[in-house]
């Protein structure tokens, strides 16, 4: 498998070099530019071949292969070692390839599609950056490289990567959103590249964003309900820093998204698009050197990777490389239009992109300024909850009152009266959440003011897209065809699916906050019969469990809770130890509910007599934010799903120029 897989990655360098030059030198040349466009089709099956050839080695256990001898083991079960594909360094990195091959044969079966001078430069940088990845698993980081000596069994993967079904889809999720930011850096390249720095390359861009903001949204969703399933609960900015770096792109991909709009509306900052494109891509790369550097310390990082610098070095290129080529085209690059009113959807969206650039930036500091201090100084500091916590509570509740009131606004200007007539509602919903949250308990101004900022964005939002889809419905007729038209059609697929993306972030930060003003915990050390009241329930600890398995051992605690003499949940929060690892892993038991979530942790277990202490967490809103993100994901898609091309009536241009985003 080793040759094969080898030589598989020969041939898909070999195909990617001679897309990036009959690319680069198609210029008057159609012919090499279709050559280039074809040689990415070749570059996938390629890159499938050796991932292909890497997921028989682990299922057949072969650890002649040290990267099988080091991410699986006899023991594991076949569904492990197929996720061990992705586990380890060099293994990652083939998925990494095999996802960026992907996007470049899709690049290429659209270039065929949508013919365009510029093209050739978006198919030379997504084959430039394939380069770079083919080379690392190719020179830097061998995956089939030789196990010496052959061990008779592996290690398998880390303890905290087993036992969850999340990590068979929260890294995919990830790279397809990460990885995805390279086709509209190829596009802001090529518009740069070709002089034509007009809005085709906005517009051509624009579902490649949706599609990678869609899923990096959902990877980072996944990845909090992975680390709230197992790393046990410390708060929505308890989590990994890595984790951060990934967060990055995302806020500065949804910016994007939104001055994006401003361009094609107003002409406008057109500059400062093509400056978030580069930035977004180049956080990408951040956040992988950041995981592959071995300087941050986390549960994402891989040890003793050696490919730090190439990452380093390839950010650089992209940085320095991607704003030069943008100030070399300044000129080109003059708004066309300008701001009419202050009071005008346009201005919100500008206030909207200055606030998460500024959020982005925060979060990048809060996560490489321990780096920036170990650098310098050598001294070790730490970075956690309570700067993001502090430094990001107004900047997101300044997202939440911007998110809430855009959709009310037309573009150009708004007359006042009509404004005040529209934050009627969703203002008196956002008072009495307040109150309401007061009335549950919350104490504090952050809590409070989150969760009524929340319902006020989410009952404006949801207001706007009733609004816009009553009027559709009611020049339709009453069939539920024509319901779902009105809401789904693909005139409005593009405004009804932001407005949906707007509840969504509503209805998650509402989760955020409900669980920051109203959670409660509570520990305790219980013998097996014994009983304790925390936070409102009396637990009763019945007994401890041991259960055996081939690559672990698991030590459960059985645990009865009960509210007002009936019981309400049974739980059973283990500890387990692997084979081969040092460290035991904890996994908690979780209730989830609609209102609120039930956690309970075991600490310890001691003999004899099997005392166990035990922590329990009443966690409300978290399921929302869940259910939040969902909707997130579901509004993004809807809006980036392809519309007809055909013009809408005056009638439906009416409400579309009302609701779009």
């Amino acid at each position: 498998m080793d040759v094969f897989g080898r030589s598989s990655l020969f041939l898909a360098l070999a195909a990617t070099l001679w897309s990036l030059f009959a690319a680069v030198c198609g210029g008057r040349r159609p012919a090499l530019v279709e050559s280039a466009r074809t040689s990415c089709f070749a570059v996938l099956p390629a890159v499938v071949a050796a991932n292909g050839a890497m997921l028989a080695a682990l299922l057949t256990d072969d650890f002649a292969i040290r990267y099988v001898a080091e991410s699986s083991s006899r023991a594991a079960p076949a569904f492990y070692k197929v996720l061990a594909l992705w586990g380890g360094d060099a293994g990652s990195l083939l998925l990494w390839n095999l996802v960026l091959a992907g996007y470049s044969a899709a690049l290429a079966w659209w270039a065929g599609r949508h013919p365009h001078p510029a093209v050739r430069w978006v198919l030379a940088t997504m084959a430039a950056v394939q380069v770079f990845f083919l080379s690392l698993v190719v020179v830097a980081t061998d995956p089939f490289a030789a196990a010496s000596p052959v061990p008779a069994d592996g290690h398998g993967l880390q303890p905290l990567l087993r036992g969850n079904v999340l990590m068979a889809v929260h890294p995919p999720m990830l790279y397809l959103g990460l990885i995805g930011f390279a086709v509209p850096f190829g596009f802001a390249v090529a518009a740069l590249a070709e002089r034509d720095t007009g809005d085709w390359w906005i517009r051509a861009a624009r579902r490649w964003v949706l599609a990678a903001w869609c899923f990096l949204a959902a990877g980072l969703c996944l990845g909090a309900l992975w680390a709230y399933s197992v790393l046990g609960w410390g708060g929505f900015w308890a989590w990994d820093p890595v984790e951060n770096a990934a967060l990055l792109p995302w806020l500065t991909a949804t910016a994007y998204l939104h001055s994006a709009r401003l361009q094609e509306r107003r002409g406008v900052l057109r500059i400062w698009n093509l400056g978030l494109v580069i930035t977004t891509f180049a956080l990408t790369i951040l956040g992988t050197f950041l995981t592959r550097g071995s300087l941050l310390v986390s549960v994402h990082s891989f040890a003793e990777s050696a490919i730090g610098p190439f990452f380093l070095a390839f950010l650089g290129l992209v940085v320095v490389g991607g704003f030069a080529l943008l100030m070399w085209r300044t000129g080109r690059l003059r708004s066309r239009g300008k701001l009419d009113a202050v009071l005008s959807r346009e201005t919100f969206f500008l206030g909207n992109n200055l606030v998460l650039t500024v959020l982005a930036a925060t979060v990048g500091i809060g996560t490489l300024y321990p780096l920036i201090v170990a650098a310098g100084s050598g001294a070790e500091v730490t970075v956690g909850k309570p700067f993001y916590e502090q430094a990001t509570t107004p900047l997101l509740l300044l997202v939440l009152l911007l998110a809430g009131l855009a959709p009310l606004l037309p573009w150009r200007k708004a007359p006042p009266n009509r404004l005040l007539a529209r934050l009627a509602l969703p203002a008196a919903a956002g008072v009495l959440a307040v109150a309401g949250l007061r009335l549950a308990g919350a104490t504090g101004i952050a809590a409070p003011a989150g969760f009524g900022l929340a319902v006020f964005t989410m009952v404006a939002a949801a207001s706007e897209l009733v609004r816009s889809a009553r009027g559709r419905y009611s020049r339709r007729g009453a069939a539920a065809t024509a319901l779902v038209t009105a809401v789904f059609g693909r005139a409005v697929r593009r405004s009804h699916g932001a407005l949906l993306a707007h509840v969504g972030l509503a209805v998650a930060a509402g989760g955020i906050a409900a669980s920051a003003g109203l959670a409660a915990e509570a520990e305790a050390t219980l013998v097996p019969g014994q009983s304790a009241t925390l936070v409102g329930y009396r637990v009763t600890y019945v007994g401890a469990e041991q259960h055996v398995e081939p690559d672990r051992t698991t030590l459960s605690a059985r645990l009865v809770l009960e509210a007002d003499a009936r019981q309400v949940a049974e739980l059973s929060p283990s500890i387990s130890s692997y084979r081969g690892a040092t460290d035991p892993v904890g996994e908690p038991a979780i209730r989830h509910g609609i209102g609120k979530d039930l956690y309970a942790t075991l600490l310890a277990v001691q003999q004899p007599g099997n005392q166990a202490t035990l922590r329990l967490y009443v966690n409300p809103g978290v399921s929302w934010f869940w259910a939040g993100g969902a909707l997130v994901v579901l509004g993004g898609f809807l809006s980036g799903w392809p519309v007809r091309r055909t013009a809408p009536s005056r009638a439906a241009r009416e409400v579309i120029a009302e609701s779009a985003p």
